[in-house]
């Protein structure tokens, strides 16, 4: 992929993303009192920001398709991607089972246990699991102390 066609897919996901956020602000709860104000009410900002997330990521779709410069033709490479795609998809399925599960604190404890132990997997699967074990325990403890 190039970075033209990188820059061009990512500004089609945000112009997408922001309409979908402005969409779901906009008919939620909170509208009836945007409505009813003076004006200045709690989806103000938020439009406005949404707005000119769109508008400057139409802009650099127009840049891209117009620019031909031979830095946009440049391959994009991503050499880690099986990392990527893996974290993505316990990030889905740690929000997916903290939503349909409940027991969050849990659920933080196996999401960072099964990443620290898939990222130092080189020095050896035993010590990248107790490494993570022990880190995610720790990180677990401090965040129950700090919002539990």
């Amino acid at each position: 992929m190039t970075w033209k066609n990188l820059n061009s897919l990512m500004s089609i996901v945000l112009i997408i993303g922001g309409i979908g956020y402005a969409l779901n602000l906009n008919h939620s709860a909170s509208q009836a009192i945007f409505f009813s104000s003076s004006g200045v009410g709690p989806t103000y900002f938020p439009n406005i920001l949404t707005g000119l997330l769109v508008l400057l990521c139409i802009v650099t779709l127009i840049r891209n398709v117009r620019d031909s410069s031979p830095e946009n033709t440049t391959k994009v490479e991503t050499h880690n991607s099986r990392y990527i795609l893996a974290t993505l998809g316990l990030a889905i399925a740690f929000i997916a089972s903290w939503q349909n599960l409940g027991y969050f604190y849990l659920n933080v404890f196996v999401l960072l246990t099964i990443l620290l132990t898939i990222y130092r997997i080189e020095f050896g699967i035993g010590n990248s699991l107790l490494v993570g074990a022990v880190t995610s325990a720790f990180t677990t403890a401090f965040l129950f102390a700090l919002f539990g």
